[in-house]
């Protein structure tokens, strides 16, 4: 398959498998790396929590700033951070940007009829802030661990079995998926010539989408099988030792703490 259509796909596809095989900075010697992964997945799923039950933008602003810091202190850098926390942020965006005209307020803009209210635009933007910060946390624990770590810290903490195999399996196997899309689009670009219009690139596109469908169930049958077959059913045992907890890991499990009980406070409190 040949034109944009093509390019686009391979331009995802190989970008998909950069975000999931980016694990250099989990190797660095930052403030997270340093941290328990029980420690670093606890502490900031609660900051995470706090962004999510505060309604107040000065409380969420300060939870960002926060978040910066970590990633500061953590050799994270910033753009790489927000490219990986920039894309539920946006469809969050786009799915409550009507709010921004069925909010009453007073009015800012008037287009075809549609008016754009002050108290709708601070919420889409109180909104889609709070989204993003949160998202950027939870972004902070699969930059600054490696996976292997993160299951060996949920298996530690007593999560379910099953979530814990679903998150493993799916992981693991993405890298799978995308190899296979990748070798379906270079194996048509490889037998065509020319440049295709576009009626010819969503033919393509859609049988290249069945053979990838029946590819992919086809490969998930035999992972089942060859699981089976080691005695997959038993259930994942972490092999990542456990850090010894210090003063540091304590500072950051209380700096979460207060951030959930601050934004009760402020949110709940007259």
């Amino acid at each position: 398959m040949t034109g944009v259509l093509g390019r686009s796909i391979a331009s995802i596809t190989g970008a998909l498998r950069a975000v999931f095989t980016a694990e250099q900075i989990a190797a660095s010697d930052g403030f997270l790396q340093q941290r328990d992964p029980r420690v670093s997945l606890c502490s900031l799923a609660g900051l995470a929590l706090a962004v999510v039950i505060t309604r107040t933008p000065a409380v969420t602003l300060a939870l960002g700033v926060v978040t910066i810091a970590l990633a500061r202190l953590s050799a994270v850098p910033l753009r790489r951070l927000a490219a990986r926390s920039a894309v539920v942020p946006l469809a969050s965006a786009f799915v409550v940007l009507p709010q921004a005209a069925l909010i009453p307020g007073d009015a800012l803009v008037q287009v075809v009829g549609v008016t754009v209210t002050d108290a709708g635009v601070a919420y889409v933007a109180a909104f889609v802030l709070r989204v993003g910060v949160g998202v950027a946390l939870l972004s902070l624990v699969v930059l600054t661990t490696p996976f292997s770590a993160v299951i060996a810290a949920m298996r530690e903490l007593r999560v379910p079995v099953a979530l814990v195999w679903v998150i493993a399996v799916t992981y693991r196997y993405l890298f799978l998926f995308f190899d296979e899309l990748q070798r379906l689009i270079l194996a048509r670009n490889s037998r065509t010539s020319g440049q295709s219009g576009i009626a010819n690139g969503w033919r393509d596109a859609r049988r290249i989408a069945g053979t990838f469908l029946l590819r992919t169930l086809d490969r998930g049958e035999r992972v089942g099988r060859g699981m089976r077959a080691r005695g997959g059913r038993a259930p994942p045992s972490p092999y990542v030792r456990s850090r010894a907890v210090d003063r540091y890991d304590y500072a950051l499990c209380a700096l979460s703490a207060a951030a959930i009980v601050v934004s009760g406070v402020i949110r709940w409190l007259p």
